[in-house]
């Protein structure tokens, strides 16, 4: 334990006989002792009953869901929603996963896809039939354009399809169709108070784009889109917090276009194909049924839908999906390292908590020269206790505008480092000259 470490160093130099440095640690670690011998609680909720591994899928009451068990829930669906945080590889390895279960099943699915325009159908229906390899389809789809998340991220997503041949379906609006909306939302909004319709405003060419009913959000999914387009600290007014109208109006304008869009095309592709669709988007889109699911049931009553989301360890809320695939939430950064936030503590309403490791390492990256590597607990990010992956925004933040560097204190086995990454936001920027993980000093958990 680093505590033992830290006790035998602050004990005075005179008094570092062999008696003294066996009495310390055992009083030590005889009142750790004494402290976990207290009864456990009986009375807490068991949110989960198992500690899932990535990429394995839970029902909606936190107990395991087997693939010929996911297989059997999904069969009387006609829609099955998947969930996913778009960078995020576990989520995009789930989904390929998911769509290799249901493969096997009597009638394999379509696949409706967030990250395409429905207008690269053509595209997705050569690949679908092996005109061309996955690699391909960055190029051919326009993806920086179109998307712009790392298309080497989804690959495992195209190659389920191409390999099970699953017809495939872009499901939004191309992007430009959407900027031009956009801007005509906030012009209408600007001159006219009467409140003209923007839609009105496109060209022919654009609406034809557009989903041809614009289904607006429910009251409930009203209150979520209002809580994340308050929280935006650029559609905020500056110290009072408060939406912009105009600014509110134009974001559940977009919000009701692009899902109404995606449940349109899903629905679609199932009469074109007559076979269920899996629809891969964003967790927002997905959740609780009120984006896509809540429009799928407008425009096609009676359809059972099923909704899959990625579970990150956090409180266990069953109104979310019908099924959970546990991924860890992880950020990629552009210093060469890949950080996980793993739950430590499984216990619902008692407060979870979390430590973050460092999943990856790129070689000749400047986490490595700093001493970085795999394995690596993260406890503190500058100034920061590290209880979570938005931890580190915080001290990145903190780091930039002092210009200083960003430091961590990580754990590796019994003892604890320093690692100072450099500055952010500065070409050339390298870490410490010393190089390698330096001894953290007391105290510095």
């Amino acid at each position: 334990m680093p505590a033992v470490t830290t006790t035998r160093a602050l004990v005075p130099a005179s008094s570092r006989g062999r008696g003294a440095f066996f009495v310390l640690p055992l009083l030590a670690v005889l009142l750790a002792l004494s402290a976990c011998a207290r009864p456990a609680p009986t009375g807490q909720p068991m949110p989960v009953s198992f500690l899932p591994a990535p990429g394995e899928f839970l029902t909606d009451a936190g107990d395991p869901l087997p693939p010929e068990a996911l297989r059997r829930r999904a069969a009387t669906a006609a829609y099955v929603l998947v969930g996913e945080s778009h960078g995020n590889a576990c989520d995009h390895e789930a989904e390929a996963r998911i769509l290799a279960i249901l493969a096997h099943a009597e009638t394999p699915p379509a696949v409706g896809l967030e990250m395409a325009p429905a207008a690269q159908n053509p595209v997705l229906a050569e690949f679908s039939r092996g005109a061309f390899p996955p690699e391909e389809l960055e190029r051919r789809l326009d993806w920086k354009t179109n998307w712009g998340h790392p298309f080497a991220k989804y690959l495992p997503v195209f190659r389920a399809i191409r390999d099970w041949r699953l017809p495939a379906f872009g499901l939004n609006v191309p992007p430009g169709v959407i900027r031009r909306l956009s801007a005509a939302a906030m012009q209408n909004a600007t001159t006219d108070a009467t409140g003209a319709d923007p839609v009105a405003a496109l060209s022919p060419e654009d609406r034809a784009h557009l989903p041809a009913r614009i289904i607006e959000p429910a009251p409930e999914q009203l209150a979520f889109l209002r809580e994340v387009m308050g929280s935006h600290p650029r559609q905020a007014k500056a110290g009072q917090g408060a939406v912009d109208p105009r600014q509110e109006a134009r974001f559940l304008l977009i919000q009701s276009v692009w899902d109404s869009a995606m449940a349109e095309q899903a629905v679609r592709a199932r009469r074109t194909t007559g076979r269920p669709v899996v629809v891969l988007a964003g967790t927002a889109h997905v959740e609780g049924g009120l984006g896509i699911a809540r429009r799928i049931r407008v425009l096609d009553p009676g359809a059972e839908v099923l909704l899959i989301s990625p579970w990150r360890g956090d409180e266990f809320a069953k109104a979310d999906a019908d099924v959970r695939v546990y991924c860890p939430e992880s950020f990629e950064s552009r210093m060469g390292m890949t950080l996980e936030s793993r739950p430590l503590v499984l216990a619902g309403q008692g407060g979870q908590d979390f430590e973050v490791l460092v999943g990856a390492v790129r070689r000749g990256s400047p986490a490595e020269a700093a001493g970085l590597r795999p394995g690596d607990v993260v406890l503190r990010a500058g100034g920061h206790r590290m209880r979570s992956l938005a931890v580190l925004h915080l001290a990145g933040s903190d780091a930039y505008r002092e210009k200083k560097n960003l430091v961590f204190v990580i754990r590796r086995g019994e003892d604890c480092y320093s690692v100072d990454l450099g500055r952010l936001g500065q070409q050339g920027s390298r870490p410490a000259p010393s190089g390698g993980a330096q001894p953290a000093q007391p105290g510095g958990r």
